[in-house]
């Protein structure tokens, strides 16, 4: 198969000179977790939700607001690219093996697709035979309600992850992501005078940006299950539980990148 038959065309495309709050009301708005960053009509990089937490968590911004930011300062530059013709499981190992969630498709110099960790879910929809125990994560790094977000925001950006179940007392009461977390900085860039930034941000919690109540597996679900809870929730990542309700992993879209780009064969066998 190749990305011609699985690529998105639907693009949404900021220029390099437009606002960070314009990018994260796009983002808002689409539901899309990253956007394509032009300059005179041709691709110059990819602003993510994961480029914001970096940048507008970062002391050197720290009190600037997002309207005041121009998406070239924090998007990531010179993304690797495609062509149509690529192979989907080679693609899927590029994600992988580079670290990245999307892949723009660019033919003769012009841009004519993306794909993603969601499109890679997608092609997980029919995998009937696999279950959610067999690829999941486990043992995931968690976060307590009383922990501070720049803290899980360090967290994330060192061990490369988007997500952390939130537990309290040993059980699983929301998730906190890069989205909830790049959302929030830049709001408070706006409502909180300069002045009071760095002392108030230092202590905000996680119980103030996570998501309560997150949608959750069990380890016997099928592949497919997952797939399509991701879908029609629009999410990442899915805390795993046991029959006693006790977090045992973590399915994510990159788990499921992995399975595509392993054929749908589980790497232990």
């Amino acid at each position: 198969m190749q990305v011609k038959d699985i690529m998105v065309k639907e693009l949404f495309v900021v220029d390099k000179d437009d606002m960070v709050s314009y990018a994260i009301e796009l983002m808002v708005k689409k539901r899309v977790s990253r956007l394509l960053v032009v300059d005179k009509g041709k691709l110059v990089g990819v602003i993510t939700e994961k480029d914001m937490v970096d940048r507008l968590g970062s002391s050197k911004m720290r009190a600037l607001q997002a309207s005041s930011v121009h998406i070239s300062g924090v998007m990531s530059d010179n993304p690797i690219t495609i062509t149509p013709q690529t192979d989907v499981v080679n693609s899927a190992k590029i994600m992988i093996d580079k670290h990245i969630s999307s892949l723009p498709v660019v033919e003769k110099e012009e841009l004519v697709g993306i794909i993603t960790k969601s499109t890679m879910t997608r092609l997980c929809l029919k995998i009937d035979h696999i279950f959610v125990g067999q690829i999941m994560t486990k043992s995931p790094i968690t976060t307590t309600p009383f922990d501070r977000i720049m803290n899980v925001r360090r967290i994330m950006l060192e061990k490369d992850i988007s997500s952390l179940p939130v537990l309290d007392d040993g059980k699983l009461v929301g998730i906190i992501t890069e989205g909830h977390i790049a959302l929030y900085l830049a709001e408070f860039r706006e409502k909180v005078p300069e002045k009071h930034q760095e002392k108030r941000i230092k202590h905000v919690k996680v119980t103030e940006v996570m998501q309560k109540d997150p949608p959750l597996l069990h380890p016997d679900n099928k592949v497919s299950e997952a797939a399509d809870l991701m879908r029609r929730e629009r999410v990442k990542s899915i805390p795993i539980i046991n029959y006693e309700e006790r977090l045992i992993g973590v399915l994510t879209k990159t788990d499921l990148t992995k399975l595509v780009a392993n054929k749908f064969i589980l790497e232990n066998n």
